[in-house]
């Protein structure tokens, strides 16, 4: 009790003393919405939908709490009834009760060896994690349960352009994946048993950008293709679909996608078999399709200068099949989140955040 008390007035040294922390309580199943905010601005946020209500709470954090989530929320996941919060540019991971949105604890880059900006979080069971980041030659490995850094596994890669990334992770079996993000074209294969890198597939496209594991064991990738920008370009900027098996480590296949004008973005749904991906649209296949459906499955929305909106995140309810994607507009204003059914019939939309890039669901 006195730790947690410690680390909620920790989490709180920046409040605002006008704000009076509200009472939240909330039951049944649920929706976390992290809005990233943008860089250097401090302003990410998180909200709470009632996919029963249809009722969305905005700014959770802030108003439980009585202090500001941080600068460029990156990731959302619960385990064991604790939604986890990663802050990249803030260099914190949170985590929060998720009936009453209040801190119970947090981890900052501060009190660990190698953790800089955290991105992901992968859980390997109540008293082991793993935590990705943007700068950092390391993963972190942290105990969940009492917030404290345990270790962390070198990835031995290069710094290229000030950057060492690692983001998402998927497991099967004792492997844990993760993608390396920023200029580079691995991903890299941990032994879970022992916490070292001990395998790597290099893919002809650059920058691995997001992964999802099929029923079958098939590990699937998107690539952004790296950026284009006349007289300062790395890459082609031509995104990638990769299917690659989690045993063998051979790639089965590479599609080479549309040129990406945003995002781009994988899920899953609930058993595995169906894969949804953004770029510019959201795209549905079977993981046993050869190829990605010419026709998108939803189409991105455009404004009154028929500019198309920007789909920044997407996440499936693994409980019915619905499919939650995020419009960042124009990364200025308040995004928009849109819920569709699994046959692409929209249920709801409403306002959340600046720039919705993930989903987690209680």
């Amino acid at each position: 009790m006195l730790l947690s008390a410690f680390m909620l007035a920790a989490a709180c040294s920046n409040s605002d003393p006008g704000i009076e922390p509200e009472a939240f309580g909330a039951t049944g199943r649920g929706v976390f919405i992290l809005c990233e905010g943008n860089y250097q601005a401090g302003n990410s946020t998180l909200s709470y939908y009632n996919p029963a209500t249809r009722e969305v709470e905005n700014g959770i954090f802030q108003r439980a709490n009585g202090a500001k989530l941080g600068d460029t929320g990156q990731s959302i996941q619960i385990y064991d009834g604790v939604a986890y919060v990663a802050m990249e540019n803030s260099g914190i991971i949170w985590a929060l009760d998720t009936a009453t949105f209040r801190v119970r604890g947090q981890l900052t880059a501060g009190e660990t060896e190698h953790m800089i900006n955290p991105r992901y979080i992968h859980f390997l069971s109540s008293e082991k994690a793993y935590v990705t980041d943007l700068y950092s030659p390391y993963i972190t490995v942290f105990n969940p349960r009492t917030m404290q850094y345990t270790g962390s596994i070198s990835t031995r890669q290069a710094i290229s352009f000030g950057y060492s990334s690692t983001e998402e992770m998927v497991q099967w079996g004792n492997r844990v994946f993760t993608n390396c993000w920023s200029y580079s074209n691995k991903i890299l294969v941990i032994d879970t048993t022992r916490d070292v890198v001990c395998d790597s597939i290099v893919l002809d496209s650059w920058q691995p950008k997001s992964m999802a594991l099929d029923s079958r064991g098939k590990l699937w990738v998107i690539t952004d293709g790296g950026y284009s920008t006349g007289d300062d370009s790395f890459g082609d900027n031509i995104p990638h679909l990769y299917c690659i098996d989690a045993t063998t480590l051979a790639i089965e296949s590479d599609q080479p996608l549309d040129t990406d004008e945003a995002n781009v973005q994988l899920a899953m749904n609930p058993d595995r078999t169906v894969l949804y991906l953004i770029n510019n649209d959201v795209y549905r296949m079977e993981v046993t399709a050869s190829h990605v459906p010419v026709r998108p499955f939803i189409e991105a929305g455009r404004n009154k200068n028929g500019t198309r909106n920007y789909l920044y995140g997407i996440g499936v309810d693994p409980h019915n099949g619905d499919i939650y994607v995020g419009d960042a507009v124009d990364y200025r204003q308040a995004g928009m989140v849109y819920r569709y059914s699994a046959e692409g019939t929209l249920i709801d939309q409403f306002r959340v955040g600046i720039t919705p890039n993930g989903f987690a669901f209680k």
